[in-house]
């Protein structure tokens, strides 16, 4: 069985000599030896006590691993002793009493989550301290892949812990594309350089395909279509229909751009009315899109076109659910690629287990401590839970969910199938190389000051400026008096708001 093995990306870990010098993965750390933990841990001692709660469905297999293989292996290798529960998602508001009431956790969190500038303001969160991250997990360490604390921050002291190490930029700025479609209508994806490629390709294949959707998702369109309505380069990751304020990354500058009165939101809806007059979106997009056969389900079903673009698109052409199609990564957003964070989501530990932080890391070091530790933690027992398919890849025999991949998984040990090209392979492992971080990088927002005209403003942009910044309204002639609502509900002193917080942010940087 051939595999392309990204362990030749060690090259890479040449960055992390700084990050680890003095905690070289030898005798004293234990590390390399299937589930050691970096620090010296005797099994005679008392064993750590934690509990770790996730988001994710309860069933038999997952439930029945947590309590059986995955507790005995983690006592036995690192004399940590787990308890593990499962929520639903979307469970926030039972996590936070448990914060609130002082439990002792450890936990899944975001820093994108709405909920996560109250939580550290209540001081909910423990802190973690860097140089004993760097001192007792270098395995966690070099499995992040050269990547730090520097998105895990609540007013300049750490708070969370960033799982994984992948590629984190340019997912959803950009497309994913049916080149089979485009070929079939004498077009490559590599033909298209611009939008006004873009849509001679559309409308050519429309011609052809007339039922076929063009996009599955008009959310990501924001960022996939940068460059084409913020020209002058202003890379505004914030813009959105339901944002109030974008950045500009072109610059050094801390101004904040009131996004509704800008330029770029005017360009951007008059392009996407212009896609809702061809038909290329409808009112299903906002009125049915998660429902059963609604716009959501299209790309999956292979009746679409486009839809937001993941790195992984450069070497993995597939579509499982539909033979024969060619997934092509379309990037015609010619603007910087931008990291708001390098994580996808992380773990945090309660305030009230402050004194077990260091237990915490010595798990999650363990975790990383081994090939073994990793496949055993992300997809259970192998020839019980997952076996290698014959062309390398990983084969689930159960559905049901462990540690998740996407959030936990690490190009360290990441591996690819001989099926893939090792030069596209190659070009995803480098894709973040180019990538700056984002001005906001670390940047939370505390809406209280301006709570209350915050709820009005969302009122009237779920209601009246969805419609119009989708397309489905005309900016010119709708949005003016809705302008005027907005700025009656306290627009400025919003934006006065966010301009200073983020002028203190970028003043202590």
């Amino acid at each position: 069985m051939k595999r392309i093995k990204v362990m030749a990306v060690l090259c890479v870990l040449c960055l992390l000599s700084v990050l680890v010098a003095g905690c070289a993965r030898g005798s004293d750390s234990g590390a390399g030896n299937p589930g050691s933990a970096s620090a010296s841990v005797s099994n005679e001692a008392k064993p750590a006590t934690l509990r770790l709660v996730m988001y994710g469905d309860a069933g038999t297999r997952n439930v029945d691993f947590f309590e059986n293989e995955f507790k005995t292996k983690l006592k036995d290798e690192a004399n940590i002793e787990m308890k593990i529960d499962l929520l639903p998602w979307g469970a926030t508001d039972q996590i936070a009493t448990m914060l609130a009431s002082g439990e002792k956790f450890g936990f899944m969190a975001s820093i994108t989550n709405e909920v996560f500038p109250t939580w550290a303001s209540n001081g909910y969160f423990a802190e973690i301290d860097e140089s004993m991250v760097q001192k007792i997990a270098p395995n966690y360490v070099e499995a992040r892949m050269g990547k730090g604390f520097e998105c895990a921050r609540f007013k300049g002291k750490a708070v969370l812990i960033p799982a994984g190490g992948m590629v984190y930029s340019g997912a959803q700025d950009n497309f994913a594309v049916r080149n089979d479609l485009l070929n079939a209508v004498g077009w490559d994806y590599t033909d298209i350089h611009s939008y006004e490629d873009l849509m001679e390709a559309i409308a050519a294949v429309k011609e052809k395909y007339p039922n076929l959707a063009v996009v599955n998702d008009i959310y990501f369109l924001y960022n996939a279509l940068n460059s084409t309505y913020a020209k002058d380069g202003a890379i505004l990751k914030d813009g959105s229909p339901t944002s109030l304020t974008a950045i500009n990354e072109a610059d050094d500058s801390s101004t904040v751009i009131n996004w509704f009165e800008s330029e770029y939101f005017a360009n951007m809806c008059r392009i996407l009315e212009d896609w809702f007059d061809r038909g290329y979106i409808t009112v299903e997009y906002l009125t049915e899109y998660g429902s059963s056969g609604g716009p959501a389900m299209q790309w999956e079903t292979g009746n679409c076109l486009l839809t937001w673009g993941d790195p992984a698109d450069l070497y993995d052409h597939e579509l499982v659910s539909v033979e024969g199609a060619d997934v092509r990564y379309l990037k015609i957003n010619d603007h910087d690629q931008i990291l708001v964070k390098d994580y996808d989501w992380s773990w945090a530990v309660s305030a009230a287990d402050q004194e077990n932080v260091e237990n915490w890391m010595r798990f999650f070091d363990w975790m990383y401590a081994s090939e073994e530790n990793y496949l055993f933690c992300m997809y259970g027992v192998e020839g019980k839970d997952w076996k290698y398919a014959e062309d390398g890849s990983i084969e689930r025999l159960t559905q049901e969910s462990f540690f998740y991949e996407w959030m936990c998984g690490t190009m360290l040990y990441k591996e690819f199938s001989d099926k893939y090209d090792a030069d596209e392979v190659q070009a995803y492992l480098d894709f973040d190389n180019n990538a700056i971080y984002s001005k906001k990088t670390g940047f939370v927002f505390d809406v209280t000051p301006v709570q209350t005209e915050n709820a009005l403003l969302t009122a009237i942009i779920q209601e009246k400026v969805q419609p119009i910044g989708f397309g489905l309204g005309s900016y010119d002639e709708d949005f003016p008096e809705v302008l005027e609502e907005l700025k009656a509900a306290g627009l400025d002193k919003y934006i006065e708001e966010y301009q200073k917080q983020f002028s203190e942010f970028m003043a202590g940087k």
